[in-house]
């Protein structure tokens, strides 16, 4: 039999088998893949084959194929890297420093939430008679209060700067809170006349016969040493006419005529404040004043004489961001009229968040000896209270801690009846330490009346010579913080700083599984591909050896 005869009966054989193979997949499952529906063509059809029917799942899928989800992959796991690097919190904390209008931390600025409370506690004396008398040695005191205000303070006239400041008026005034006080604003107090000691304090080194004329004048109007005032008027309305004269003669020396210390502390108390915003300061010197009234020197003093600058201070309402153990925190207040350093004294929790806890220093009112002492006056005070004239008018005023606490001062020294008592004298502000937000903060400070030496008035003048008399002591206390920031700080500091890591490994994890996902796919497909190919191959070479053995054997045994 010739090959020719054969080649039919075995081309019709492999025809008729992929006929019954080509019914088969037709009557199996539809979604067949482009490698079992072409597996049976050679090499050149088998890839025609399968590249035309990938084509059409291949436009379907495009969107979601291979290619886009290993881009994908790669943007998730190059994004959370930068997340983990520059994380949420690293972006708020760095747009804060902008103090961008319409923000929260602006708007919380601007607009200060009513929460420091003003406590105000007098000096009565109690035996100002028997001290005059010689019958005492020295003036006894007592406390009265708390009277308690709520002190508002409002931002206004701001103004963003060319050199990355901002400068706005401070405004201060005071409520009065009758729910929370006790005391009688009726109730009388024997009090110093600050406007005769005052004044005469500030004669002490006059001419003999201007302290005479003094007297004399003071006489004539019949003031006397002591006085009994109201505690309203003790604090608000404290009139002598000697005070009226005393303006109208000198009114360099005695420009008002109203000595009530409150009157006086909050009369037009408003103060242009210049601070440091932006990235170009940095966390380190975020809202630190640079400016007060145009000037880095602190208010009324020599830059050539004092050392001190207001300059890296704050008022209190926001400090520095990403605090540390081993910063200093400068709190400045007019009514203090001196920097008042702060270290850090221990680590806490407040409502779920972790806060420093700065003190005021003890020595903050010890004399220096190197000659750059701006506070000590003249003659030289004694440890434990500081010169604040300055920001009086040059009214002998020097601030000391409440009831002369801490310090060179003995409890008795200069009058008795004071209970110095360091839980309830300090002064101290606890601080969210990335954001710089105070959570509770408490200043505590004394006004004391230097009466200098008065030898060259009268006998009655001289026997109050080289006296620190205690006036009163205010406790400026920011209670707490309203409901809203404190959340907002709660879920920077606590949740937001975890929650980030989280989500960022899963977007991690999820980057790296599409990407193997996809790798993987991709040579399971080109190894079975590949499989496919050989096969059909080996196929082709097994058909082309049976015809030509087959040949082989029918030429053999062929007669000759």
């Amino acid at each position: 039999m010739s090959a020719e005869a054969i080649l039919p009966a075995v081309g019709g054989e492999s025809s008729g088998a992929t006929s019954v193979r080509s019914e088969d997949s037709d009557s199996g499952d539809s979604e067949t893949t482009p490698e079992t529906s072409c597996h049976n063509l050679d090499t050149a059809d088998f890839k025609i084959c399968a590249a035309s029917r990938s084509d059409g799942k291949r436009r379907q899928t495009n969107y979601c194929g291979p290619k886009v989800q290993c881009v994908l992959g790669i943007t998730f796991i190059v994004l959370s890297v930068m997340g983990l690097i520059f994380t949420p919190l690293d972006f708020m904390l760095w747009e804060k420093l902008n103090m961008r209008p319409g923000l929260p931390p602006y708007d919380w600025w601007a607009d200060p939430p009513d929460e420091v409370k003003l406590r105000v506690y007098a000096f009565n004396i109690t035996n100002h008679d028997r001290f005059m008398q010689g019958l005492d040695p020295k003036l006894n005191v007592e406390e009265i209060g708390p009277i308690v205000y709520l002190e508002k303070l409002v931002h206004t006239g701001i103004k963003f700067n060319e050199n990355s400041t901002m400068t706005y008026i401070a405004k201060r005034h005071t409520i009065y809170l009758p729910d929370e006080n006790n005391v009688d604003m009726n109730a009388t107090l024997i009090v110093p006349n600050l406007a005769v000691l005052g004044i005469a304090s500030y004669l002490h080194n006059s001419m003999f016969f201007i302290q005479s004329a003094f007297t004399i004048l003071a006489s004539s109007y019949g003031s006397e040493l002591f006085v009994k005032k109201t505690v309203h008027q003790y604090l608000w309305d404290f009139r002598e006419p000697v005070l009226d004269l005393s303006k109208n003669l000198a009114p360099g020396l005695v420009p008002v005529n109203n000595m009530g210390i409150l009157a006086r502390i909050y009369a037009n108390f408003q103060d242009e404040m210049t601070v440091k915003i932006g990235p170009r300061w940095g966390h380190d010197e975020f809202f630190q004043i640079d400016r007060f009234w145009g000037n880095p020197q602190l208010p009324g003093y020599d830059p050539e004489v004092c050392p001190d600058r207001i300059v890296g201070s704050t008022e209190g309402v926001m400090y520095r961001q990403r605090l540390t153990k081993n910063d200093t925190l400068l709190y400045w207040r007019k009514t203090v009229c001196k920097i008042m350093p702060l270290y850090f004294d221990s680590e806490m929790t407040l409502e779920g968040v972790p806060v420093y806890r700065y003190n005021l220093s003890e020595s903050v009112h010890e004399r220096l000896t190197n000659g750059t002492d701006c506070y000590a006056s003249s003659p030289t005070l004694p440890d434990g209270v500081s010169d604040a004239s300055k920001c009086y008018y040059n009214f002998p005023m020097v601030s000391s801690y409440p009831h002369f606490y801490a310090g060179g001062v003995l409890k008795d020294q200069f009058v008795t009846g004071l209970k110095p008592d360091r839980i309830k004298h300090n002064s101290y502000v606890i601080v969210e330490p990335l954001t710089g937000t105070p959570f509770h903060s408490v200043a505590r400070m004394q006004s004391n009346l230097h009466i200098r030496d008065l030898s060259g008035f009268s006998y009655n003048y001289d026997k109050l010579s080289n006296l620190i008399l205690p006036l009163f002591w205010a406790e400026y206390n920011q209670e707490n913080l309203p409901s809203k920031i404190k959340n907002v700080i709660y879920f920077m500091v606590v949740i937001l700083p975890p929650l980030t890591i989280i989500v960022l490994s899963i977007i991690i994890i999820l980057g790296f599984y599409l990407i193997a996902k996809n790798v993987y796919e991709t040579k399971l497909r080109y190894d079975k591909i590949k499989t496919l190919l050989h096969f059909n191959s080996d196929a082709s070479n097994v058909k082309t050896n049976t015809i030509f053995n087959y040949e082989k054997e029918t030429f053999l045994k062929s007669p000759s």
